[in-house]
């Protein structure tokens, strides 16, 4: 395990743009053989030779080369979003157990719309053969997602550059951001009627923000095909960047930290945990 000297000599490496010392960062983990899929973690400082240190719990021991995605915990101008890889542990002025992560390019993009998040959500994809005859429209499984584009599988390949696309978000999102919508008093019951119902139009306006996303397909592959046919891979750019998208990432992200924190909380309560720590 690597030493670091926590020193204040100068660094000969800068951090990358929009990452600051001190941030909270949530790190994730999709490979299936890292127990820990997320934890909320740190950044503590920049090696000499350019590898950024988050505190990690000292059990916590993914092997080299392990992809990780790390995404700032607040709100910032420049969304302090990306993926890199373990390169290995180490212990902060021989103390702090640390994670050695390998910093992105000084050039890559931390925008808000370049953050993407894997997804399973159910939607449509149509498009126009040409103008003089009606749009196409095939189901299609959107796999990931960001305010600046997306993915999906789709059995019926597109024909057309741009397309529009229609994802159902999940529900429990579309009521917490319709809440958000209603007065902070609440709805008066005077405004519940028969006629107009404020809470059904708030979430009706959520949805409307992924319905008919204009997008180009920058890519379309055979994926794989199966008894029913072929199943394309589309990866789409966004003509606008959706802001909608961007707050489905942030609340799936949170989401994922939350069912992380219960998982440890109900490890530490189990009864094989208690056992360990008598």
């Amino acid at each position: 395990m690597k030493t670091i000297n926590d020193s204040n000599k100068r660094q000969p490496r800068r951090l990358p743009e929009g990452v600051e010392i001190g941030q909270q960062f949530l790190l994730r983990f999709d490979d299936p053989r890292v127990e820990a899929g997320a934890y909320q973690s740190r950044l503590h400082q920049m090696s000499r030779d350019g590898l950024l240190c988050f505190d990690a719990p000292g059990d916590f021991r993914p092997k080299q080369g392990t992809p990780v995605t790390i995404q700032s915990l607040k709100s910032h101008k420049k969304s302090c979003a990306f993926s890199s890889e373990i390169r290995g542990r180490g212990r902060l002025g021989g103390h702090l157990p640390v994670l050695l992560v390998k910093s992105p390019p000084r050039a890559a993009a931390y925008r808000r719309d370049t953050y993407r998040v894997n997804v399973c959500l159910r939607g449509k994809l149509g498009w126009r053969e040409n103008p003089q005859v009606a749009p196409v429209e095939a189901d299609a499984v959107l796999t990931n997602i960001s305010g600046g584009g997306a993915q999906l599988y789709t059995r019926c390949r597109p024909s057309s550059e741009w397309v529009d696309v229609t994802l159902e978000a999940p529900q429990s999102f579309v009521e917490a951001q319709a809440r958000r919508h209603l007065p902070r008093v609440g709805v008066p019951i005077k405004s519940l009627s028969l006629t107009r119902n404020p809470v059904a139009e708030a979430a009706e306006k959520v949805r409307a923000q992924f319905t008919h996303l204009r997008a180009r397909a920058v890519a379309v592959a055979l994926r794989s095909r199966d008894e029913r046919g072929p199943v394309y891979s589309v990866s789409l750019s966004f003509r606008d960047k959706q802001e909608g998208c961007f707050q489905l990432v942030r609340y799936l992200e949170r989401q994922a930290l939350r069912r992380c924190v219960r998982g440890d909380e109900q490890a530490a309560a189990s009864p094989t945990a208690m056992a360990a720590a008598a």
